[in-house]
């Protein structure tokens, strides 16, 4: 028997030693090609168990999630679901993970969204300010937790989201405030009445306030205005004001055939105005002498009749455009095939008839759609399936610790904002003079 030598293996037909590389590599054509080991029952249970840890924790968690999912069930355990989303977001995105996600997001919002405990210092519920609640934004400071509170006397006020009853009154407008938008430094608020006035101011500048008031032959009766960047967009009466820049009082003016009750922005070019007689129009802040295109009338879509006021417009996803109107309708439609005005949404359920403002809101990811009804409801739906996450009847009246989504309110909400923290993902909400705070989940369940 030929001793073994470290490196080296001995070959019977040419009664000699090669190294064990030349073997390994297959380079001899004269020897005989080494045999492959015969695989034994335990090599081959080993073998199976080279996958990786993360495929199968992945492989595990997704037919878990899609099985649950499917049926339809409930979440049993939202601290289980909470740590499979965030395992889901760890890996690279695609159509089957994002579904699986929007799945479990759909899921924890649906069944784990409760009110909020929110009480004035003697103890009643909800919270009450004194004021309609007309509008709420964000502030944006450094320290995050303050938001913009603008009531129907005219006031704007600050408040501490960690300190409700801590509010203090910053600016007085005289009439009612119709809106409040933010983009980066800038916060613009608008009043309605005659005159109506524009507030401008800067998160850097604290103090330093611009107030501008509009003459009735100019902008009357203004009901929105959006910033972005440094240009100012306000509508109202018969068109809208373009101002280029925030602080300065140059300015294009957009003339309609009727009153502006809505607008956005696609970006900085692009504005969309939505109309009293259901119109939305499309303006290129380039060349604005051209004029508007008419992008749809909803008043003479759909299968409803009557005029349809647009309430709200809200561009997302880069190419969808969020159209709601006093009529109920709640649609998506796409702006790069104009010619065919089906929408690529139809969200269903939504109640309005007449009132002139409801509360709406998307969060930041452009995921989720957060309205209020006309029957003091909220409801919620998917912008990615436009599947509900709301019950269809509200089966309690909402207490600290209930379901926003199966319960009613006592008026209907007016306005509502998003303001995540570190710890969770609060949606506030004004409903008459009231102040509710909904816990959607944890922080980032929105992402």
């Amino acid at each position: 028997m030929p001793r073994e030598l470290p490196g080296m293996y001995w070959d019977d037909e040419k009664k000699r030693y090669f190294p064990l590389s030349s073997r390994l590599a297959g380079t001899t054509s004269a020897m005989e090609p080494p045999s492959r080991p015969q695989q034994t029952p335990s090599t081959v249970s080993r073998s199976k168990e080279t996958v990786s840890r993360k495929r199968k924790f992945f492989n595990r968690d997704s037919k878990s999630s899609s099985d649950s999912l499917s049926r339809d069930k409930p979440i049993s355990s939202g601290i289980s679901h909470w740590r499979t989303h965030n395992t889901f977001r760890e890996f690279q995105p695609n159509g089957r993970r994002r579904r699986y996600l929007q799945k479990m997001q759909m899921e924890i919002l649906s069944s784990g969204a409760i009110e909020s405990d929110l009480s004035d210092l003697n103890g009643r519920f909800p919270l009450d300010v004194g004021e309609t609640v007309s509008a709420l934004c964000t502030r944006g400071d450094v320290d995050g937790g303050n938001i913009w509170i603008g009531d129907g006397a005219g006031w704007l006020y600050t408040m501490d989201t960690r300190e409700p009853d801590h509010r203090w009154r910053e600016f007085f407008l005289g009439t009612p405030i119709t809106s409040i938008s933010r983009s980066g430094p800038i916060t613009l608020v608008t009043s309605f009445g005659s005159p109506s006035r524009a507030l401008v101011t800067r998160s850097q500048t604290i103090g330093l306030w611009l107030l501008r008031e509009f003459p009735p032959n100019l902008c009357d009766d203004v009901r929105c205005g959006k910033v972005i960047d440094h240009r100012v967009v306000v509508g109202g009466k018969g068109g809208a004001l373009c101002f280029l820049d925030a602080e300065r009082d140059q300015y294009n003016r957009l003339r309609s055939e009727s009153d502006v009750f809505s607008l956005c922005f696609q970006n900085q070019n692009l504005l969309f105005l939505g109309m009293r007689n259901g119109v939305i129009e499309r303006w290129d802040l380039r060349q604005p002498k051209i004029g508007p295109d008419v992008i749809v009338n909803m008043s003479k879509e759909g299968e409803r009749s009557g005029v349809a006021p647009v309430q709200h417009l809200h561009a997302i996803h880069g190419h969808g455009l969020l159209i709601e109107t006093m009529r109920g309708d709640l649609e998506v439609h796409d702006l790069r095939y104009l010619h065919n005005a089906t929408p690529l949404l139809q969200l269903g359920g939504h109640v309005s008839s007449y009132k002139q403002r409801l509360g709406l809101t998307i969060e930041p990811g452009e995921n989720f759609l957060f309205v209020g009804g006309e029957d003091a409801r909220l409801r919620a739906w998917s912008l990615r399936t436009g599947r509900a996450l709301h019950s269809d009847i509200a089966s309690l009246q909402t207490t600290p610790g209930s379901n926003p989504f199966h319960a009613a309110y006592s008026h209907p909400i007016q306005t509502m904002e998003i303001v995540p923290n570190d710890e969770k993902t609060l949606l506030w909400m004004g409903s008459h003079t009231h102040l509710h705070r909904i816990e959607l989940g944890p922080s980032g369940i929105l992402r």
